[in-house]
């Protein structure tokens, strides 16, 4: 329940104050990747994947977007991922920052595919620029009626143009049941590790990452390498 009013709520504030142009900017990208990698999972079964994606910035700190990606998740018939996105960014001093918001995500590829949509409340604190605190959570994750929740934590060195990123998170089912678990019909968790550099060159986003979490081959969430190239425009 309160992540549907916080979905709601987001949403509609951005829609009333992205109205205002003259104080807004536009933003869009496109991009491919090696392979695809949510929460540790592979998305694309290692293959390439493509992406495009706009956001819109207003100088009050909210925000809102869409973003699309190609999928070829293992024994799936999804074809494309599609998530709408809006939230608040909002300094509270020289050091520390918050951001909070929703996304919805949508599936698409076949009838099942499209009656996993879901939507997620997310909640962020910054500290200096570097550390990020997150708590992410569904009510109804992938149309399973389940609540799975994420806790992140974020340490990320900037030199220059180059980015360096180590990232760990822990996702959990609140419940589970025979459908949906990381293993064992009762197993509700599984960690999540990352190590990324990242460089802006002028209009382009360079991100080479190595991914890993403690599940078995069944959840395609072993060690993965990915490479990754965005333009912005």
């Amino acid at each position: 329940m309160i992540v549907s009013r916080l979905t709601s709520v987001v949403l509609a504030t951005a829609v009333l104050l992205l109205s205002s142009a003259s104080h807004a900017e536009l933003s869009a990208n496109v991009g491919l990747s090696s392979e695809y990698v949510r929460d540790g999972i592979s998305q694309s079964r290692g293959n390439i994947t493509a992406s495009i994606g706009t956001s819109y910035h207003h100088q009050s700190g909210v925000y809102a977007g869409l973003w699309g990606t190609t999928l070829e998740r293992k024994n799936d018939d999804t074809q494309f991922e599609l998530s709408g996105f809006a939230g608040w960014y909002q300094p509270l001093s020289q050091r520390l920052a918050m951001n909070i918001g929703a996304t919805r995500y949508a599936f698409h590829g076949n009838r099942d595919s499209n009656e996993q949509a879901y939507h997620e409340g997310f909640a962020k604190v910054l500290i200096d620029d570097q550390w990020v605190l997150g708590y992410r959570r569904s009510n109804d994750y992938l149309g399973s009626g389940l609540a799975k929740s994420s806790r992140e934590l974020s340490y990320t060195i900037h030199q220059g143009t180059f980015d360096i990123e180590f990232f760990t998170a822990q996702h959990r089912y609140l419940a589970t049941n025979s459908d949906f678990n990381f293993g064992g019909n009762s197993r509700d968790g599984y960690w999540q590790f990352r190590v990324a550099v990242e460089r802006t060159y002028r209009h382009y986003d360079y991100r080479l990452a190595i991914e890993r979490t403690n599940l078995g081959r069944d959840f395609d969430g072993g060690t993965h390498f990915l490479f990754g190239v965005h333009r912005y425009f």
